[in-house]
């Protein structure tokens, strides 16, 4: 079967997230879907028999601009954490750092506060590799561009013109999953502080060259020379950020710059290390360590799993100001495939753009199976409605009209499908999103994915 015929396939057949049982399943091609969510620009790269078997650009790199490539080059946001992650378990390898260390052992330019949680056990770069560390900061908003940066110090401490809170314990390492991006970033720190080197050039070295990711580099602020094969970020509806994308010094956290391609070899590097085909820049044992389960999160060493069996897979999302993304690769079969994109709507696009290659490609399903809606009174359901507030100030509105909660998008409705009084799917993204109480009135409404939450808000003023 023809590379083209595949690829036409999974072009045109991107399926939404969930599946209402009875109903005909809807396929959709990548220029609807992009129109729909206000996605102006997607690359993508597909993993086949242990290649890049395909690749493709699709859109702009800003509305007007010049067309998308395969290798136009897109902010990897969280995925930086999965690609790093290869670079910090070498070094593990060359015993410069182990991984039960506590990170205090380490680190010398700023040391994680001593805490009632961590008076037993420490924190060690096994908890902070795998989001069980118990640490805070989910994540970062990044900076415009062309604003003065703070250290990583100052990130990590939350001071000079950091614009997160200081990264804290808040629980006993290895008690909880809860995804850390201030704990990567002390991982970050730690190896710039064990090595003397520039996190940049560390990641060079120990993952990006030795599996040929030429195009991709960890940086503060775009190179200028590499600044115009790069995409623009956007907003939900479309709308380009003023300087084109925020600038990240939380580098291991969110601060590749990369294309659909280099990921793809990203894929097919870890790949050929685990079926023991290449040497270097880990050992095979030290790559199936990085895919084995840390309880009691959903994640590896680096990577979040998914899959079971010979449908195994390592992957990770990513989401920046206007750039989403999301790489698979199949621990067992040569295959898997990368998607980026420039624009807030591109996490709902990239689910779509995943199951469409799964079911071309034979990676099993991975979408939730037809589901049963509940019957919920409809005064419980408009009981709902109202204003909510999450990290970094991210708004969410709860509407209640024609017997359906939904959140109001530019497309039209988002529906929120029931499961129960309290439990709904967001029926574009798949997430959970549950409902918390405390004297008949919402006090929190949080957000899973495959039982992991990922973010809660809570309402504000204008709520009922």
């Amino acid at each position: 079967m023809s590379g083209s015929t595949r690829q036409h396939r999974v072009e045109h057949g991107l399926t939404a997230a969930l599946q209402i049982a009875g109903r005909a399943v809807d396929r959709f091609s990548m220029p609807e879907r992009m129109a729909r969510y206000s996605v102006p620009g997607v690359a993508v790269a597909v993993v086949d028999d242990g290649e890049v078997a395909w690749a493709a650009g699709y859109g702009q790199v800003m509305a007007g601009g010049s067309a998308v490539q395969a290798d136009t080059l897109f902010q990897a946001a969280s995925i930086s954490k999965a690609v790093a992650a290869v670079a910090v378990l070498a070094l593990v390898e060359r015993g410069v750092v182990g991984l039960d260390d506590d990170v205090n052992r380490h680190l010398r330019s700023w040391r994680l506060p001593d805490s009632p949680f961590t008076a037993d056990q420490p924190v060690t770069l096994r908890h902070l590799l795998s989001h069980t560390a118990g640490t805070t900061v989910p994540g970062f908003p990044g900076y415009p561009a062309g604003a003065a940066l703070p250290s990583v110090v100052e990130v990590l401490s939350g001071t000079g013109g950091a614009n997160t809170p200081a990264v804290e314990s808040f629980a006993v390492p290895g008690t909880v999953g809860q995804y850390s991006g201030g704990g990567t970033t002390i991982v970050q720190q730690l190896i710039c502080d064990v090595t003397g080197r520039d996190f940049g050039e560390l990641m060079q070295d120990l993952v990006l060259r030795p599996f040929g990711m030429l195009d991709s580099a960890y940086e503060r602020s775009i190179a200028p020379h590499r600044a115009g094969r790069a995409a623009h970020a956007h907003d939900p509806s479309g709308v380009a950020l003023d300087g084109g994308h925020h600038d990240y010094p939380e580098l291991q956290a969110a601060g590749l710059w990369t294309t659909a391609t280099d990921l793809a070899r990203w894929v097919i590097g870890v790949q050929q290390v685990l079926r023991g085909e290449r040497t270097g820049p880990i050992s095979q044992a030290t790559a199936m360590l990085m895919i084995t389960p840390v309880p009691p999160g959903g994640f590896g060493l680096g990577p979040e799993l998914a899959g079971a069996g010979p449908l195994r897979r390592f992957l990770h999302s990513g989401r920046n100001e206007g750039f989403c993304s999301h790489v698979d690769g199949l621990v067992e079969l040569p295959t898997g495939a990368a998607i980026l994109t420039n624009g807030d709507g591109g996490t709902t696009l990239c689910g779509e753009f995943r199951r469409a290659v799964a079911a071309e490609y034979g990676w099993g399903e991975i979408g939730a199976p037809p589901i049963e809606l509940a019957d919920v009174d409809p005064g419980v359901l408009g009981s709902y409605t109202g204003r909510y507030v999450g990290p970094f100030d991210r708004p969410l509105k709860l509407d209640f009209a024609d017997g359906e909660l939904f959140s109001p998008a530019p497309y039209g409705r988002r529906r929120m499908l029931p499961l129960s009084d309290t439990t709904f799917l967001d029926e574009e993204t798949g997430a959970t999103l549950r409902v918390e109480q405390h004297d008949g009135r919402v006090n929190r409404i949080a957000v899973l994915v495959d039982g992991f939450e990922l973010m809660a808000f809570t309402p504000t003023e204008e709520s009922p």
